[in-house]
């Protein structure tokens, strides 16, 4: 098991998101399906940039974020995986910090009980929860309130890739612990779900 977490680069920005839509909020919803068959073609560092700010990215002025949290607190950590390097999202001016890597899909896939479609998808974002952020003005609801607000992400990131044109499916089957020993996470950290994202067949 991991017993330090990695670490990173130093943040850099990436490519600004696009805020017009190229097809309505009502025609994503209708496309949104769990899809787990993946083209290996690898996504531009962009479209990655544009799922992690559908997720968690800032969107207001006073910070805050598209997706709803109790307390504008913010538990979530959201990481793109690919077949090269790890990502970690700062909302914060939109950036990232990097890690090469090599290829850890395979390992969180055996970490998700196997299932293909997180090895096959070209990117994995996992999202992450630090409870410790909501735990002293929520106490013991931390967990729970964790547990609403990766729905509410994690449902931006996958209409956003209906909205792109990619397949994307949420899983919530998995080995918390062995994930977040595969991404070397802080041991402040929940593992919640993976999303793998790619191009359809």
């Amino acid at each position: 098991m991991q017993t330090s977490p990695a670490r990173y680069g130093s943040p850099v920005p990436l490519p600004s998101p696009a805020t017009t839509d190229t097809i309505s909020l009502e025609q994503a919803i209708g496309k949104r399906r769990s899809l787990r068959a993946f083209r290996p073609d690898p996504l531009p560092t962009a479209t990655i940039g544009q799922l992690l700010w559908a997720g968690q990215g800032v969107t207001s002025p006073d910070g805050k974020r598209a997706a709803p949290s109790a307390g504008a607190l913010y538990p979530l950590e959201l990481y793109a995986v690919t077949a090269q390097q790890v990502m970690h999202y700062l909302p914060d001016g939109h950036r990232a910090e990097t890690r090469a890597a090599s290829d850890l899909r395979p390992e969180l896939q055996a970490a998700a009980l196997g299932q293909s479609s997180v090895g096959a998808a070209p990117v994995v974002i996992a999202v992450t929860a630090v409870p410790g952020r909501l735990s002293h003005r929520y106490g013991a609801k931390a967990g729970e309130y964790a547990q609403i607000e990766v729905g509410h992400a994690s449902q931006n990131i996958l209409l956003q890739a209906a909205a792109l044109g990619l397949g994307a499916v949420p899983v919530g089957s998995l080995d918390p612990a062995r994930v977040a020993a595969t991404l070397a996470l802080p041991p402040d950290q929940t593992v919640l779900y993976l999303i793998p994202v790619g191009h359809v067949p």
